[in-house]
């Protein structure tokens, strides 16, 4: 029996998604398999975290890329406590890839970084310019 938990994301852009991974510390490899406590999962994306953890990104019909990991029967984890590990890291890899996302596309159309300031609330201000 799997107890692979899943967890969907707005991850469209694979370079983009495994960049961010890398800046945020993770160790990727590609097209291969991770393994969890009930076996392997086959999948896109393989990050470790630097508790050791690993966590996959599979390819859904949508396009997008599933976040999946199996850390069932590591001390002290739950279904409800690993499905809340993986959101929290689903949302720092969602505020760097929304980043990366934002900075090329603005590059692509001839804006300039101007400043980049982490907000108190978490957010992050970007202000960008082009001159025409």
């Amino acid at each position: 029996m799997s107890h692979y938990s899943r967890v969907k994301t707005a991850f469209h852009n694979r370079k983009a998604l495994v960049a961010c991974l890398i800046k945020l510390g993770y160790q990727v490899e590609t097209d291969t398999v991770i393994k969890g406590h009930h076996g392997e999962h086959t999948v896109d994306i393989a990050a470790k975290n630097r508790q050791g953890y690993g966590i996959g990104f599979v390819k859904g019909q949508d396009g997008s890329y599933d976040m999946v990991a199996d850390w069932w029967g590591v001390s002290g984890t739950d279904e409800q406590k690993i499905l809340q590990d993986l959101s929290r890291q689903a949302e720092s890899i969602q505020k760097e890839y929304a980043r990366k996302m934002i900075l090329e596309q603005t590059a692509r159309e001839g804006y300039e970084l101007v400043s980049e300031t982490n907000e108190e609330d978490g957010s992050v201000r970007i202000v960008v310019r082009r001159w025409e």
